[in-house]
């Protein structure tokens, strides 16, 4: 059986219209895949991917890889000077990002997220720090 994801698009929509912003599709900022072989065991599959970040299976990308092109967002965001910039993806490449910024953000913290999720990044040139303003009333 397979599951009909909404893109992350699809996800901002409602709020981007509320508050007339303007959305910019980005394709750096899809999510991974892990391979283009079917894994029934795909979580099995993806829990070693956040320990080996160039582990690559058939067809598919590496945890570094991804990485690199949602840093690769953040960086440009940086250079814009944009002083506030909302970045919509899917979990998977959000965890990756933040595990670019903190090494212990993995795949336990990718397991734990909810579906939405909201984290807040600020990035200085002291420091960057992030903390998660989503509550899933799961406290």
């Amino acid at each position: 059986m397979y599951k009909r994801f909404i893109s992350s698009i699809q996800s901002i929509k409602p709020f981007a219209d509320n508050k007339n912003l303007e959305i910019e599709r980005e394709d750096r900022l899809m999510e991974r895949v892990l391979s283009s072989t079917f894994f029934p065991d795909w979580l099995d599959k993806l829990k070693p991917t956040y320990y080996d970040l160039d582990l690559k299976y058939e067809g598919g990308e590496s945890s570094n890889e991804a990485m690199d092109r949602v840093v690769s967002v953040v960086e440009n965001i940086i250079e814009s000077n944009a002083t506030h910039t909302v970045i919509v993806a899917h979990g998977g490449i959000i965890s990756l990002l933040l595990h670019y910024y903190d090494q212990s953000f993995g795949f336990e913290q990718w397991k734990g997220l909810s579906n939405p999720d909201v984290y807040e990044l600020n990035i200085s040139d002291q420091a960057v720090s992030y903390i998660r303003l989503w509550d899933n009333g799961s406290k």
